[in-house]
Order: C-alpha cells, then structure tokens, then sequence
C-alpha cells in the first residue's frame, strides 16, 4: 500500500504516525513538519478524518487510518490540494483493509531506568576480619571459589523452507523488530530498507506469503526470502499446511492492460503494451532487458484502472 506514496512523484516523504504524534514508517518525511503535524493531532485528537497543513515543505495530508494511527504525506508546494487530498485517501482505503498491529511501546512509554545497586563499602567488608581477629585466633572466612557453569549449547535450529501458502506468525522478537531504533529494527532495515518493515506491519497471523506479497505489490520470491531471514531472528515463524507437499497449485499473475495506449507515459508504454494476460511481470522485465523494479513501476499506477492481473496455476501453462 505505501508503495504507492513511494513510487508516487508528486509525494515528497510519508510516515506512519501513532494519534500523539510519534513517526513509525516513515520516509524522507523532514523533522521540521514534525512539530506542525503534533498541533494538529492535539487540536483535532480523534475526530481527525482528512486535514491539509501548509508548511514550508509543502501540502502535508493527515488522514486518520484506524484509532491508533495516522497516515501523513508531504505534497510537492506547487502540487493541487484537491489532488493531494485523492491520492492520501486511496492509500488510507487500501490501510483500512489491513489490521495493522498496535504502536509498539517504545513510543508510547518512556524506558524505566532502574538505578544499579550501591556497592558496600570497602571499609566495611575489611572490618570483617581485622588483625587483632587473626591473633585471637579465630579463623579467617572460608573464601568460596565461584562455581562457573557452561552455558548450554542450543542445537542449530533446523531451516525452514517457506513456501507461498505459508501463513506468518508473530514470533517473540516481533515487536522489537518493529520498534524504532532498536538494533534489530536497524538491521531489518539495512537488509530489505523500508520493504522488511513494510512486511511485518501487515502479518496478522492469518494472511499467506502469496497474499503479503500481492498486498505489498512485491515479488512473492522477495516476500519469502524476507520471511526466512525472519524466521532466522525469531521475529516471525511459519505455518505450511501439509497439502503443499503434494498437490498444492502454484498460482501465478499476469498483467492485462486494457486502456489506450496513448493516454499513458512514454515510459510506461513498451511495458504496457507487454500486458496481455498471458505473460508475468518478470517474462516482461526479462524480455525487456530491464529489471524487475523497473517493470514494477510502469504497472502499478494504472493497477485497478487499466490494468488488471489474471490469476492462473503456473503448471497450466505448460
């Protein structure tokens, strides 16, 4: 869904923004509308629907999602209001589909810092055992040797292959994962950027890696590979139903345009013109010589216009 805004060039930054304010998923929008963005959620709490604010950045859109998050998107200054106001609103409808996890609790509640305790004083555990002590005879304390035991060695965990009927779980690291500034956070985002983030924020234990990746308008080779690097960090785990093993159908998409070619961008047309219902995106980026992405993004502004994918079991078409 957000790829949208992404891919969208009037959308100068976006971010994902818990009711008081605080950025979850966000991208290239600056920290300077931040402060505006707060007022207005203060001003307006729960009764936000769709309001514009003119900042020095541009046209910022603040579209209510659910109770719990905001969608906030920065417009080009020289970009119409009326125009702003459809494009945030289409994304928010797609989000509405979506149940979206509750804001971690790293941005709602300060870290409690528990003091460390205060070591005994050296004069005191000296006076334990003083010189006069040792004349009188009494014996010396019994020093205890610390007893040091060895961790125990957890067997490798055994890879899981992941497969597009699987069904994502939450596992238990989820949720620092989708904290911000936590390093597992961090290193999500330094292996898939914002599409790692992106995936976890619609895994809602009932969806499968076909239906994340059809969501996120992704590959479903990229999803499954950002699925098992999860499974690896114990922040998702997998449910595959045995039928896969045997007699499960692999379904694949096929782009179909039904527009007039020369209504769309120059860009777009060798790519649309591709789209036949009979040939995946891939075939298309392939056969182009051009990559994926870039095939990707001559489609995805005219999905559920012009466009539309046909849905077919891979093993018939052979």
């Amino acid at each position: 869904m957000l790829t949208k805004l992404k891919f969208d060039e009037s959308v100068n930054g976006y971010a994902l923004i818990t009711s008081d304010g605080h950025p979850f998923l966000s991208f290239s929008l600056p920290d300077e509308v931040l402060p505006q963005i707060k007022g207005t959620l203060r001003i307006h709490g729960t009764d936000l629907r769709l309001v514009n604010i003119m900042t020095g950045e541009g046209i910022v859109i603040l579209a209510r999602v659910d109770p719990k998050w905001v969608l906030a998107v920065l417009f080009d200054p020289d970009f119409q209001l009326g125009g702003a106001l459809s494009r945030t609103k289409a994304v928010v409808d797609l989000l509405m589909q979506v149940d979206l996890p509750p804001p971690p609790a790293g941005l709602v509640e300060e870290e409690e810092v528990i003091p460390e305790p205060e070591e005994a004083p050296i004069a005191e555990v000296e006076s334990a055992m003083t010189v006069d002590s040792i004349i009188e005879g009494e014996a010396a304390p019994e020093v205890v040797e610390p007893i040091t035991t060895e961790a125990p060695v957890e067997p490798p965990k055994e890879p899981v292959e992941v497969r597009y009927g699987c069904v994502a779980h939450r596992g238990e690291r989820y949720r620092d994962a989708v904290t911000l500034e936590t390093a597992l956070n961090a290193a999500i985002k330094k292996e898939f950027a914002n599409v790692g983030i992106d995936v976890l924020l619609i895994v809602d234990e009932k969806l499968t890696v076909y239906r994340l990746a059809e969501q996120l308008a992704r590959a479903v080779d990229k999803v499954i590979s950002i699925v098992e690097w999860c499974i690896e960090q114990d922040i998702l785990w997998v449910e595959c139903p045995e039928e896969q093993e045997t007699a499960q159908k692999e379904i694949i998409e096929m782009p179909l345009f039904e527009g007039n070619l020369d209504k769309v961008k120059k860009k777009h047309r060798s790519v649309l013109e591709m789209c036949d219902g009979k040939t995946t995106l891939q075939e298309i980026a392939t056969e182009l010589g051009i990559p994926y992405f870039e095939a990707l993004q001559s489609v995805v502004p005219y999905r559920g216009k012009t466009v539309r994918f046909i849905r077919t079991d891979k093993s018939s078409r052979f």
